[in-house]
């Protein structure tokens, strides 16, 4: 690394140290920079988990013998297929300056409890409990997808890198067109059409 290249490093190492540590600066700096972050990460584990759609629906035809009309099934696998995308993206867009620090939450903490008290119970309702599997299945749909939605607007508010933001408002209009189509799927099921 050249003599230029190493002076720069330093200098931009310092003004980050610098500015995070001024607290007129830093704190309000770090505070949108944290706010951005938690946002990210809860979009994560939402991709995360609609990623395994395909999954769920295979085990519940495994476990019951009980499938979904081909139509539902089609949307279904398109959303967990989308969702495994958006994961590879966002995890890809994520070193892009400023980046995005992903956070893990603790093991101990009540949030994090609390959504893996809910996935588990969640789960066992879908394999187990659920008399009616595809309008259930649906349902549950018809609500995470427009969290993922809002979740996507409300962070390309925020974003400052252009591609991320770009992104973001792709993947908010995407998902409320699944939330539409899963909306549909549930409306003519009222109706007793496949």
């Amino acid at each position: 690394m050249s003599f230029l290249y190493k002076l720069l490093f330093i200098t931009s190492l310092l003004g980050v140290v610098l500015v995070t540590g001024n607290p007129a600066i830093g704190a309000s700096h770090q505070k949108a920079a944290n706010t951005i972050d938690t946002g990210y990460s809860a979009l994560k584990l939402f991709l995360e988990d609609e990623q395994h759609l395909t999954t769920i629906r295979r085990v519940k035809l495994v476990l019951a013998f009980e499938g979904i009309s081909a139509k539902s099934k089609k949307l279904v696998d398109e959303i967990a297929d989308s969702s495994e995308q958006a994961l590879e993206d966002l995890e890809k867009l994520a070193t892009a300056k400023p980046a995005i620090v992903f956070e893990e939450f603790s093991d101990e903490s009540i949030g994090k409890a609390t959504l893996d008290s809910l996935r588990i119970s969640t789960a066992k309702e879908f394999l187990f409990e659920t008399d009616d599997f595809e309008k259930d299945l649906l349902i549950s749909q018809s609500q995470i997808l427009r969290v993922i939605s809002h979740l996507a607007k409300q962070l390309a508010e925020k974003e400052t890198n252009a591609k991320r933001k770009t992104w973001l408002n792709k993947l908010a209009i995407r998902y409320e067109k699944y939330y539409q189509q899963v909306y549909a799927r549930i409306s003519i099921r009222g109706k007793g059409k496949a």
